[in-house]
């Protein structure tokens, strides 16, 4: 008996279709934990990105816009409003369709995902240098050359180049880096922010100065705050003198140093390669706009 083994080339198709399952097998791990399926991000993005753009679709449109099947979108569409993340409302130009919105918490959902599935673009491009590297680009290119959607030079509805929800993504993305090292040390977020208070205000730290530093500006809920000092010291984080007067541990100041100097150490990768320029302009934009934001709370 002869046998002839031959080994086939794999066609651009095969190769697509092995690269899109291994994405959405990649996001619905990811986007797991929020409650989401790979199905139900792309439309919470979609929608996210439309909102941002002034777009209130219909089913129909947003079918078009994920390349989705429409009764496919239907199905998804009423299970994430049966989970309080979107809105249909009647159109006002057709009684026969519905338009879509995020709700408060839907758009806080989309922006966590968002956030997770960017870091995953980092993960899939980086064999080819990053997601603004050349050789992405070129893919790109090339996908939209297959897809023949390569529509980038149509006009487009006019978008706010700076959003809030933009700084939220990246607050998110950074703040979930911070989590995932303060996990490594079994500390949570409030407790490293009171422990960084105990070991940067001292020495001898009064107990309702620590507090009124906690309630101002360090985004912790309020509740919580008269809990965190019994908290370090139960921890043998802090110590306390007859006064009630805190200072770090020894246990407490070895580790407030050790997160330190991690954090620097991340802090350097996230903004090392940024052109200084950048930052001090981005800087100064913040600023503005929290000055802006606090302006226009206490107006309402």
């Amino acid at each position: 008996m002869y046998s002839i083994c031959m080994k086939l080339d794999p066609t651009p198709g095969y190769l697509v279709w092995r690269l899109s399952m291994k994405w959405r097998a990649a996001v619905d791990r990811a986007v797991g934990p929020l409650g989401l399926t790979h199905a139900q991000y792309s439309l919470l993005a979609s929608l996210h990105g439309m909102a941002r753009a002034g777009q209130r679709p219909s089913q129909r449109e947003l079918a078009d816009h994920t390349g989705l099947e429409p009764i496919f979108v239907s199905k998804l569409v009423r299970a994430l409003e049966g989970s309080g993340l979107l809105l249909r409302e009647p159109h006002p130009d057709d009684s026969r369709a519905v338009r879509l919105s995020l709700t408060e918490h839907g758009s806080d959902v989309a922006v966590r995902a968002i956030a997770v599935v960017q870091e995953l673009h980092q993960e899939l491009t980086a064999p080819l240098g990053g997601p603004t590297s050349a050789r992405t680009g070129a893919l790109v290119d090339a996908l939209h050359a297959l897809l023949g959607t390569d529509d980038r030079s149509a006009p487009m509805t006019q978008t706010p180049l700076l959003t809030g929800q933009d700084i939220g993504t990246a607050a998110y993305a950074t703040r979930a880096v911070l989590d995932r090292l303060l996990d490594r040390h079994r500390l949570g977020f409030p407790q490293w922010v009171s422990l960084r208070v105990v070991a940067t205000r001292g020495p001898a730290l009064p107990r309702p100065e620590f507090e009124q530093i906690l309630t101002d500006g360090q985004a912790l809920p309020p509740e919580l705050v008269p809990t965190l000092a019994a908290q370090l010291l139960d921890a043998g984080l802090a110590v306390a003198d007859d006064s009630g007067r805190l200072d770090p541990s020894p246990q407490g100041r070895a580790l407030h140093d050790e997160i330190t100097a991690e954090i620097a150490g991340i802090t350097e990768q996230l903004y090392g390669s940024l052109d200084p320029a950048d930052l001090a302009a981005t800087r100064r934009i913040l600023d503005q706009v929290t000055v802006r934001a606090r302006e226009l709370s206490d107006g309402l």
